[in-house]
Order: C-alpha cells, then structure tokens, then sequence
C-alpha cells in the first residue's frame, strides 16, 4: 500500500514539475535515409523546408545530423511550438505532409522508423552560465532512462546538480529535456552545445568534483553519484551537428 501511495505522490509531483507552467512543445523525429540516398535525401529535406518552413514563425522547423550512436547518418527533425494551444493553432498543413510524401519519403528507410516524439524543456533543471545563447554547430546529448518510480528523487538529484553550478558561477552550458509521448516517457537528455572539437576536447565538466563539493561539502559528489546510478536504468551519449540548409534559419 505504501509503495503505491509512494508512486502516486511522485507522479503527481511529475506531472506538477511538467505542467505548471506554459512551456515550449517539441516535436521530434529521426529520418534515416535509404542506403546511397543521404544527399538525395537531405536535398529533398532542404528544398522542403525552404518552401514550406523559411519565413513562418508559425510552422519552424531544426535539422540535426546524427553522427555518432545508433541513429547515426539519421536527420533529426525538431518542430517546437511556443505552447500546447500552438499545436491546435498551426496544426501540419496537408500540403506540406503531400509535398514531404512525394519528395522526402522516396529516400527514407522506413523499415527505421519509430514514429513522432513530444518533449518538453526541464527548466529548471537547464543552466547557462557562459553569456553565449548562440545556437552552436555540435550537441552532446546524454540519454539517460530512468527507473520507474524513481523520477522524484531524480529531479531533487538534478535541482542540487543546478543549484551548485549556480553558487560557483560555473561557465557550464546544459538543458535538460523529457519525452512525455512518443515512447517511455520517463526518458530524459540533457543536450550540452559546443562549436567545434576542440571546444569538445575543453568542455567544462557538469560533473566536476570541485563545483559539486564547494556547494554541498566534501565528499558529496560521489555520493550524488552514487545516488544517480541507483535509480537510471541506463545512460548513453551520443553527437548531433546542426544543419543551418536544413533549419528555419
């Protein structure tokens, strides 16, 4: 009885943390392309979304190129909408879906398809402590599936992972984002930008040690850590490349 009180105490904390506040809707899905097709595809993708997407603020739409993990070589399509209602505004317009049927899906592999996925940002659990709100060349995305029944202590977990970036004026630039449809929802990626590889090779660590301890005390870190690989069932990475020709602007 108590574990299903416990479970329903963190599902309405769940739903309290995702929907209390109007946020940004993303709609997301990955294309991979036929075997030899990827420029035909991309092309297609390009000339669509010039015609259908360039210069409408009601209809934006990000291209991201996977190249590492295993949708690499997929594009990555990102449709967001200032708010649930936006999505009954500007619902996808048949001529755009007609447009992509004849064009686009001539080049993709459907066999790879898993469909269409909404995410929602976590703000709070999002932090920029760099001045840069530029939109970078490279994402790093680390996926991370958390365990039923586990999603409270995860955000408590992450809200102190903030929390000691902002007391150290840290230099760190992350977002952190959740599937509410589209698959298991209690999956999460926190997406950290950077423009080249060699800003990869000196990206500042969300994980540092110092930044951690500083803020909650000595050997705090490690158990944070610790606490974190008890309640993921797993933890993957993976790097996008944006695609400007691809992209709404």
């Amino acid at each position: 009885m108590k574990n299903r009180i416990s479970i329903f105490l963190t599902f309405c904390l769940f739903l309290t943390f995702l929907f209390g506040q109007e946020r940004t809707v993303y709609q997301t899905r990955h294309w991979h392309p036929k075997p030899l097709k990827s420029k035909s595809m991309e092309t297609a993708i390009s000339t669509k979304t010039k015609k259908y997407n360039v210069g409408n603020d009601n209809y934006p739409m990000y291209s991201f190129r996977v190249i590492t993990g295993k949708n690499q070589g997929a594009i990555l399509r990102v449709s967001p909408r200032k708010s649930f209602a936006d999505r009954d505004k500007y619902p996808t317009r048949k001529s755009e879906i007609d447009y992509w049927q004849k064009y686009v899906i001539p080049y993709v592999d459907m066999s790879k398809d898993e469909g269409t996925g909404i995410w929602l940002e976590m703000e709070d659990h999002s932090y920029n402590g760099s001045e840069n709100t530029d939109r970078l060349r490279y994402r790093q995305v680390t996926e991370y599936l958390i365990r039923p029944a586990k999603m409270r202590e995860w955000i408590e977990l992450r809200n102190k992972l903030v929390e000691a970036h902002i007391k150290t004026n840290s230099k760190a630039r992350f977002r952190h984002f959740n599937r509410i449809s589209g698959g298991k929802t209690h999956l999460i990626h926190m997406v950290v930008p950077f423009d080249s590889w060699e800003d990869y090779g000196n990206l500042i660590s969300i994980f540092s040690a110092k930044i951690f301890n500083d803020t909650h005390g000595d050997g705090e870190n490690k158990k944070w850590l610790d606490q974190i690989s008890n309640i993921i069932e797993y933890r993957k990475t993976f790097i996008r490349e944006y695609l400007p020709e691809l992209s709404t602007n």
